[in-house]
């Protein structure tokens, strides 16, 4: 083997590519100053060094508990430098709402992510796309059928599928986390392409939890040296090892299986209808699904679909935004039933008293139940799904409170940090979902002068917040009040009747999901169970 081998040339090439791109970095950052005619400071934030910035004191893991930490000390706005790339962390509703909000349309882009968007196949998902007509058009198609308006029309589907979920329960207890990964994802599947997920075992759910789980490998996002120089993606991927390059390959596997692959399934179909002569009946079954009526509103006269990619797109963040993030926030509520059995009983006791144990809840009775939407609200607070949202960038300079914002800069809303902000609530580690009611009228109502509410953060701010989010708070609420109404959710005990504390570590990619657990669901009356099992239509043959 030669002195100058392959891998030798590869690392030479490695470091040469890093020092170039930091020297660039470091003239772009200069000339970035240059344009602070004010002279104004960046925000405060730790101490960092030349060239490299804060990259040595970024934790591994979780750095939203380290966010919080420094906004002790150096207040709301964060500034970070990580080789020389500027972060604006905001860990305050007040911060992220006057900038993210306010200010959206100069913060409504997103940071190139090389590693996820373009090497990986995820290029057209909202989470990546840049400002630009891929982006407004999806978000227009996906206001116009997850409007609040729109998802009435899939109260009775989400019904349906709270009250599967809740059979399969009775069934299978010690599944549960599973029981709940799918129907979540049969919902979505059910809305975006009218396509029946019944089993664990069907491709579609199969597929869809693969593409999800491929994006493991990037860690998180931005974090790669790939999404830092981009340059070094020039470079072959299987320096970075081979768990690294098949990553890869699975995700670009995976971008497919949940972007392109099921509105060709459905496109297909519609296609074959038509030339069977069987259009009329397809087109009846095709209000079902999104595809479907886009499809069909977007044909044109030669048979071609106009916006296609817009089309397409727009249906597979109904599940990549829907079911992994809906799942995670119930199997956080079931944590807390069992962590907290005071709140689970108050929660039960608002529940007999309206349905008087005659029927099962429905999205009609969320108004009458304000104590439940309460620890809606205090599930998603107390263990956010994402808990540093997703990146937004700054496309213009910008001032605020005296500080200045340079263009380029990564902003990141902590929303970890305003779900704990002491100042908005009181014991903000403590599950307790009393902080969102008012009872001053003799009552519970819900309290409506409290700024940082998590039904707002969780979903994201400005022009990038979360679509989807009417459909996926009335799948939460509903599985909820169904799962209290049929369930005594308990800790499990051992053999000598001693409680087994269930593991509350919660493990972050993207989403955040709570680490495997185990829940007793003790049904609470043979009565309970029959009109459940009779609401089910061919629940049993599932």
């Amino acid at each position: 083997m030669t002195f100058f081998s392959d891998t030798y040339i590869l690392i030479s090439g490695f470091v040469l590519l890093v020092t170039l791109a930091l020297l660039r970095r470091s003239k772009f950052r200069m000339a970035m100053k240059s344009h602070n005619h004010l002279s104004l400071p960046f925000p405060p934030g730790p101490t960092g060094v030349p060239l490299l910035g804060n990259i040595h004191q970024m934790p591994v893991k979780d750095a939203w508990l380290q966010f919080r930490e420094w906004s002790k000390v150096y207040g709301d706005v964060l500034h970070l430098s990580i080789f020389g790339k500027d972060i604006i962390v905001l860990t305050s509703y007040e911060s992220a709402d006057k900038l993210l909000n306010k200010r959206g349309a100069m913060y409504s882009s997103r940071p190139r992510a090389p590693v996820m968007a373009d090497h990986g196949g995820w290029y057209y998902n909202l989470a990546c796309v840049p400002t630009g007509e891929l982006m407004h058009g999806q978000r227009r198609l996906l206001n116009q059928f997850l409007n609040p308006s729109a998802v009435r029309k899939y109260e009775e589907l989400l019904t349906k599928k709270a009250r599967s979920l809740a059979f399969h329960t009775s069934q299978k207890p010690a599944c549960f986390q599973a029981h709940s990964r799918m129907h979540t994802t049969a919902s979505v599947m059910k809305i975006a392409y009218g396509f029946e997920v019944v089993s664990e075992d069907d491709q579609a759910m199969r597929e869809a939890e693969d593409a999800v789980k491929s994006l493991e490998v990037i860690g998180t996002p931005g974090s790669h040296p790939i999404d830092m120089f981009p340059i070094l993606g020039k470079l072959p991927l299987w320096i970075w090892g081979q768990t690294f390059a098949k990553g890869m390959e699975q995700m670009r596997k995976g971008a497919y299986n949940v972007g392109l692959k099921p509105y060709t399934i459905v496109r297909n179909q519609m296609y074959y209808d038509r030339v069977m002569l069987t259009y009329a009946k397809a087109a009846g079954e095709a209000t079902q699904s999104m595809a479907s009526e886009l499809i069909e509103s977007h044909t044109l006269p030669d048979g071609s679909i106009k916006d296609e990619e817009v089309v397409w797109a727009a249906l597979s963040h109904v599940y990549f935004a829907g079911a992994d993030t809906t799942s995670s926030a119930i199997d956080t509520f079931v944590l807390a039933m069992m962590i907290y059995p005071k709140v689970q009983e108050k929660a039960r006791q608002e529940l007999d008293a309206l349905l008087q144990g005659e029927r099962l809840p429905t999205l009609a009775d969320r108004v009458s139940l304000p104590y439940l939407h309460a620890v809606m609200k205090e599930t998603l607070r107390w263990k956010p799904v994402l808990p540093l949202g997703l990146p937004h960038l700054l496309e213009r300079d910008d001032i605020y409170n005296g500080m200045f914002l340079p263009a380029g800069a990564v902003v990141l809303s902590d929303i970890y940090s305003m779900s704990f902000d002491a100042k908005c609530f009181r014991n903000p580690f403590e599950f307790d979902p009393s902080r969102f009611l008012d009872y001053s009228q003799g009552r519970a109502s819900l309290r409506t002068d409290i700024a940082s509410d998590p039904e707002d953060i969780t979903f994201g701010f400005g022009r990038r917040i979360c679509p989807g989010r009417h459909l996926a708070s009335s799948s939460l609420w509903i599985t909820m009040a169904t799962l209290l109404t049929v369930f005594e959710i308990k800790v499990p005990k051992d053999q000598d009747g001693k409680e087994i504390m269930p593991n509350i570590d919660y493990v972050t990619h993207i989403v955040s999901h709570p680490e495997p657990y185990r829940g007793d669901f003790v049904s609470r009356s043979k009565t309970v169970l029959e009109i459940l099992v009779n609401s089910i239509e061919g629940v049993q043959n599932h």
